[in-house]
């Protein structure tokens, strides 16, 4: 049991958090249970208000003054992302707080690395005293055997997260085998059974528009003719019907139809009435990076609902689009690229040669994806002049800098070296945390053996447990390396003031510098251009600077690049 003593006042955030996953898997009867007890147990018995009663209590019990409250309903402890959490990590850095209180050690996170970063590196740094009431552990209490019970909570927490996680992604793979739909939306022609939401139906106002769209490919119409005649009939779009509109951003222009989209439909074997699984998949529990799987991977299960098209049909539109396919001969590689977008649409600007000869211009992809809609203006400009008034506006700003550094921009170049020296200091607690987690590995696997030798664990619960073990040591070992490597790159991008003496000095710019400098640029209608710097420094002074009117060479037209 924690007590409070001493006369020491202290101001606390207390933070709640609750995860949503659902947890289900199928069992060998087809009957669909929960796959932990303790988890349905934790559900019931850790949601937001009961946290929330519970931290109170024991500030009020300990004298403890409560300065914000902060939750996260629905968010993985897999995932430090979370609104509340980043609030309360202000708070901290604002020095508004000098201690932080969770119910337990699980409700900080479940990935043990983190964990014990601010456990152990990040709350002592910064003099925050922290409580994880239920699990009785106090960093503000000198007790060793407190350390090691919170790394080995941590070390659980995330065995417990990862176990889950296996267990999901099977009952998922076997739902799958079984001709289950998984997806969350619909596919773009039919719609979710009411009675059973894994299992499709046509949807009979949207599926004329894909047998159309089969039928035009198959008379030998390219996706790009069909997508001109789908916008002129002002046919709904897949987005616009399977639901998934929150996916586009608020400044985002609506395109339309395109190629791409037709060519999603004809391409699909869901319109032959299979289900098919397996085409994305996360690379870790950790993670929300999604990735695509090769088409060997998927699960293609047969004849699960009505096909829209026959499989001649089909067979004879993949045969005409593999017969238009071709592999580009030659990339045109532009200094540029990827860096400019559009600043009305955001969409990026790529570049083309109309003529076929080495003379390049700009286009806004979202004005050439369907230029009938005229959903954004073409953004053309040469791209030699383009580039050279960009380079030669980075080149300026990277001059002043060098001129004026010790004076004016001495105090802004200082806080640009202790960014990269935070950044290297985070990385580097972040290995020691991992090193001490292998350390708990290895006194674990120790212990493992003892209750194996003295019968305390069944021998195929001992297999079980030392297989992920020793797979997790070696995950974090890879990771540490990862993060050794990244320490690297650092340290040979710390020398700011080199950077910028090479940028200003190199008569050919290479790319690699550029990518130092440069975050990214947008190009608005009127040809007004914004330079957006990885320094701070380098903004400061763009932003100080008159706007420039650069003539662009053989042109009537001005660049203004702000």
């Amino acid at each position: 049991m924690i007590t409070m003593s001493g006369d020491k006042v202290y101001n606390a955030d207390l933070y709640l958090r609750l995860s949503r996953e659902v947890l289900e898997t199928n069992i060998t009867n087809g009957e669909v249970v929960n796959i932990s007890e303790d988890y349905e147990r934790e559900r019931q018995s850790g949601s937001i208000t009961t946290q929330k009663a519970f931290l109170k209590s024991f500030c009020e019990e300990n004298g403890i003054n409560i300065h914000n409250i902060y939750a996260d309903d629905g968010f993985s402890g897999a995932n430090f992302e979370r609104p509340g959490w980043k609030k309360l990590i202000e708070d901290v850095e604002n020095e508004k707080i000098n201690m932080v209180i969770v119910k337990d050690l699980s409700r900080l996170g479940r990935v043990s690395s983190k964990v014990t970063y601010y456990t152990d590196e990040y709350f002592p740094a910064k003099r925050i005293r922290f409580i994880a009431v239920a699990d009785a552990i106090d960093t503000g209490i000198q007790d060793t055997s407190g350390d090691e019970m919170a790394q080995f909570k941590a070390f659980f927490n995330e065995w417990f997260l990862r176990d889950c996680s296996k267990k999901v992604r099977a009952g998922k793979k076997t739902r799958a085998k079984e001709g289950k739909v998984m997806t969350t939306y619909a596919t773009y022609g039919y719609k979710k059974d009411p009675l059973d939401k894994n299992h499709y139906l046509i949807d009979e106002d949207i599926a004329p528009i894909v047998k159309e769209i089969f039928q035009l490919a198959r008379e030998g119409m390219t996706p790009n003719a069909i997508s001109k005649i789908m916008t002129d009939k002002k046919y709904k779009v897949p987005s616009d019907v399977v639901g998934n509109t929150h996916t586009r951003s608020a400044t985002e222009i609506k395109r339309g139809w395109n190629r791409n989209a037709i060519k999603r439909i004809l391409v699909n074997p869901v319109y032959l009435g299979n289900v098919v699984s397996g085409k994305l998949r996360k690379i870790s529990y950790k993670s929300k990076k999604i990735i695509g799987m090769p088409k060997e991977d998927w699960i293609i299960v047969k004849n699960q609902h009505e096909p829209l098209v026959d499989k001649e049909t089909f067979d004879l539109v993949q045969q005409l689009i593999k017969s238009r396919t071709r592999t580009r001969k030659q990339r045109h590689e532009w200094l540029l690229s990827g860096f400019l977008y559009c600043k009305e649409c955001g969409k990026k600007i790529s570049i083309f040669n109309p003529k076929g000869d080495d003379v390049f211009f700009t286009k806004c992809n979202t004005y050439s994806a369907n230029t009938a809609l005229h959903l954004c203006t073409p953004h053309t400009n040469k791209v030699s002049s383009i580039t050279d008034a960009i380079l030669n506006n980075i080149r300026g700003t990277c001059e002043i800098f060098l001129k004026n550094q010790v004076e004016k921009y001495s105090k802004l170049a200082k806080n640009e070296y202790k960014k990269y020296e935070n950044s290297k200091d985070t990385i580097q607690k972040e290995i020691s945390a991992y090193e001490r987690k292998i350390l708990i590995i290895d006194k674990k696997i120790d212990n493992l053996y003892e209750d194996k030798i003295d019968g305390k664990i069944r021998p195929d619960d001992f297999e079980r447990i030392y297989n992920n073990t020793i797979s997790e040591k070696e995950s974090i070992k890879n990771k540490i390396e990862e993060l050794q490597e990244s320490l690297k790159s650092n340290e040979t991008s710390v020398d700011f003031d080199k950077i910028v003496s090479d940028f200003v000095s190199l008569k050919n710019i290479t790319r690699p510098i550029l990518v130092q400098l440069v975050d990214k640029i947008t190009v608005d209608k009127d040809k007004n251009i914004k330079i957006y710097y990885k320094f701070n420094v380098l903004d400061e002074i763009a932003g100080t600077k008159e706007e420039d009117v650069i003539k662009i060479n053989n042109s009537k037209k001005f660049l203004k690049v702000s």
